[in-house]
């Protein structure tokens, strides 16, 4: 079995994004600031995204 950590790490920060949205969707945000801090742990997750993506983007690039 061929074990790929990005991919991993891509899976979790996918599922914990997908946790916090059905966790606002359900409403367990008891005050503002727990929406807040899962609102901006979503966001933050997002971005993670965003720069692997990039980052991978750029090694595939690099091997053109």
């Amino acid at each position: 079995m061929v074990v790929n950590p990005i991919s991993d790490l891509i899976g979790e920060v996918k599922r914990r994004r997908l946790e916090i949205a059905l966790a606002l969707a359900d409403g367990h945000a008891i005050n503002i600031e727990s929406y807040h801090r899962l609102v901006g742990t979503y966001q933050g997750l997002g971005e993670t995204l965003e720069m692997i993506d990039d980052l991978l983007s750029e090694k595939d690039d690099d091997q053109s």
